[in-house]
């Protein structure tokens, strides 16, 4: 009896403008509620153009939104695509949601670093026309894609990665195919039959004859991602090791398709934060790029020298060994001396400080050498003699130049 008789006191007291309030908050909740289980139901469908493509390249987004009862929604969708050094700012798209149909829009981005990249991420933003609260919802759509190396152009004498080596009249000219006429390349130092005069005239500079190969040598190409033990300024280096990993990531992407174009048998070693073997074995090129994509280096990881030590007996005379690192001293020196041992021949290629890119005039270098790289570096024309070629790229030479500079030694 007194409990009615408060609640019959507190309805009589309650005035007009209180009422209203009371009534406005309860319809706000109400309407929250609805706007939660409409978004709830929102039913989200993502397609992509493409799974594959280079950096710069245009990738397709297109999203389609619908939704089932009980509201009308104003939304802004903004899809979050992101990898491990890169990330693609997008611009939220205002679509209204009906129940009657669909709405689709599309984005059209493009990476500008290779690895994988997660486009699984869509944020749904509701803002309540009253701006009294805002809603906020992350659709997870599993998706990812892969951005693939950047292919360096070699420029117009693309010289074969056995002319990286010493000896142009060796035995790999005896497996040419003279009656598998491949196409035509600028001349450089060859014999005056090799000339195509024809294509020489119409072009106005000396071209040379390419033919195809009756038989390939073996390669086994390292990629070393990791800072060597011997470094001492290890956060200085670590620095310069990102940049150095993508730009060794690109050259080693440039020889393995020359080697694969070229029908060439290959076995890449990426020795990064874990060492990963891949052979030719069912491959092409692509293949090998989808690997190169995922690949990272560390500051503490597995060493190169193990790597080299642990695969001698995977070595023949048909072998050539091509090593790309940012920082070896005189330490690998036991390791090379005992892979020519067993393989025809050895390439070292250092790369400190990354390579001139193409259309770039050349500038004057500033690079200082450690004091291990430079002894390396002065004992190269000895380890010549051994057909052990070690060479430390300048900042200011392209690839071109780079093939081309190891390949006047005989």
């Amino acid at each position: 009896m007194v409990s009615m008789a408060v609640l019959i006191w507190v309805i009589m007291s309650v005035d007009t403008f209180s009422l209203m309030i009371g009534s406005l908050v309860i319809f706000l909740w109400i309407h929250y509620f609805f706007v939660v289980i409409s978004v709830k139901r929102l039913n989200i469908i993502r397609t992509i153009n493409r799974e594959r493509l280079f950096p710069g390249e245009y990738l397709t987004l297109k999203y389609s939104i619908s939704n089932t009862p009980p509201l009308q929604l104003e939304l802004i969708a903004t899809p979050t695509l992101m990898g491990r050094y890169d990330f693609v700012s997008t611009k939220g798209e205002r679509v209204v949601v009906r129940n009657d149909r669909t709405i689709s829009f599309q984005y059209t981005v493009s990476f500008r670093k290779r690895g994988e990249k997660d486009l699984s991420k869509l944020e749904i933003l509701y803002r309540d026309p009253t701006k009294l609260f805002t809603l906020k919802a992350i659709y997870s759509l599993r998706e990812k894609i892969l951005i693939l190396p950047r292919i360096i152009d070699p420029g117009s004498f693309p010289l074969r990665l056995r002319e990286l080596l010493p000896g142009r009249e060796s035995d790999f000219k005896l497996m040419e195919d003279l009656t598998d006429f491949r196409g035509i390349r600028e001349y450089a130092r060859e014999p005056l039959n090799r000339i195509h005069w024809k294509a020489s005239a119409r072009m106005g500079r000396l071209y040379s004859k390419e033919f195809g190969y009756t038989a390939v040598s073996k390669t086994f190409l390292y990629l070393d991602l990791n800072l060597s033990g011997e470094v001492f300024a290890r956060d200085v280096w670590e620095r310069i090791r990102i940049d150095y990993e993508e730009t060794a990531i690109e050259v080693a992407g440039s020889l393995i398709r020359k080697i694969m174009t070229d029908s060439g048998r290959l076995t890449l070693v990426t020795v990064g934060e874990k060492v990963s073997y891949t052979d030719d074995t069912g491959r092409d090129w692509i293949d090998f790029f989808e690997v190169l994509s995922t690949a990272h280096g560390c500051e503490k990881g597995p060493s190169l020298s193990e790597c080299i030590s642990r695969d001698m007996d995977r070595y023949d005379p048909a072998t050539t060994v091509v090593v790309l690192s940012l920082y070896l001293g005189e330490s690998v020196l036991p390791d090379l001396v005992k892979a020519r041992g067993r393989a025809s021949r050895v390439v070292v290629l250092l790369m400190p400080f990354g390579l001139r890119k193409s259309g770039q005039l050349p500038g004057k270098s500033y690079q200082m050498l450690p004091r291990a790289m430079e002894e390396l570096k002065r004992r190269s024309s000895l380890l010549e003699e051994e057909q052990i070629i070690v060479r430390v790229v300048e900042e200011n030479r392209s690839l071109m130049e780079t093939f081309g500079e190891a390949g006047k030694h005989r």
